[in-house]
């Protein structure tokens, strides 16, 4: 018990917050949500880093498969947060801008420029960001 100075009255003291910590406090948390803006700029980073030799074993792929509509050369698990670090809600399409400083067309764009005659474009499969191809 403690004295409330103005009254003179014994006062109970706040009960203390519950010691709880839940997944969602976690998730939200502003340094793994740093660290996943992060991991997922260097994910994004890596579409325009492939190397011709890397996607050479993909592209003979489909090739012999016909040369397919929107055939799947890379997938990238990218997710927005709930919220991110500046306390913004946003769409996957602004989170890639957001996390990485460029849109998803600006980082297929570099990856174009290295298959000059196959059209690269990027499809949302299952949840994925994924990266495909088309015969032009």
């Amino acid at each position: 018990m403690v004295i409330d100075p103005t009254s003179m009255n014994y006062v109970s003291p706040p009960a203390p917050p519950p010691d709880i910590l839940t997944m969602s406090d976690l998730l939200n948390d502003q340094s793994v949500v740093v660290s996943k803006e992060q991991a997922d700029k260097t994910l994004l980073e890596t579409i325009g880093a492939q190397t011709v030799s890397n996607l050479r074993p993909k592209l003979v792929e489909w090739v012999l498969k016909g040369q397919p509509s929107a055939f799947p050369l890379l997938s990238l698990d990218i997710q927005p947060p709930a919220c991110c670090s500046d306390g913004v809600s946003r769409s996957l399409h602004d989170y890639i801008q957001f996390c990485s400083g460029k849109s998803i067309s600006e980082h297929v764009g570099l990856l174009q420029v290295k298959l000059p005659d196959i059209s690269v474009s990027f499809a949302n499969i299952s949840g994925m960001t994924t990266i495909v191809v088309v015969k032009v």
